[in-house]
């Protein structure tokens, strides 16, 4: 009875356990292409004319509007700034990007009262 007792409950135990469930959402919700940099969701999303970027920093959608971003496009070895503007919930406007594939895009989140940034990089495929 005492060997069977302790295989009986690991036994149970391993049935007990469900699978193991990643942190984090990693699928685009909005249509876009994300990227993640530690426990900072990034999704980038090309309108026709505009561009958004939705941010979500462990597992919460941020706060745009006490925020500030940018985005650092590199085309073939040239590189523009884009400032972009804080709307509705986590989401960030700016103009269309037009970029093509190999282009690189980086993000930097700025939080107006800690100062504390996060940051991504974007491959455009």
């Amino acid at each position: 009875m005492k060997i069977l007792l302790p295989g009986a409950l690991s036994i149970a135990a391993l049935l007990a356990t469900g699978p193991a469930i990643a942190h984090g959402l990693t699928k685009p919700q909005h249509g876009g292409i994300v990227a993640m940099s530690g426990e900072t969701l990034f999704e980038l999303v090309a309108k026709p004319g505009s561009t958004q970027l939705y941010v979500i920093d462990d597992d919460e959608p941020v706060t745009a509007t006490a925020m500030t971003a940018k985005l650092t496009v590199n085309v073939a070895g040239q590189t523009r700034n884009i400032d972009l503007k804080p709307a509705a919930g986590n989401r960030f406007d700016g103009p269309a990007l037009g970029v093509k594939p190999g282009a690189k895009v980086g993000v930097m989140v700025v939080d107006k009262t800690s100062q504390a940034h996060l940051g991504g990089t974007f491959i455009i495929k």
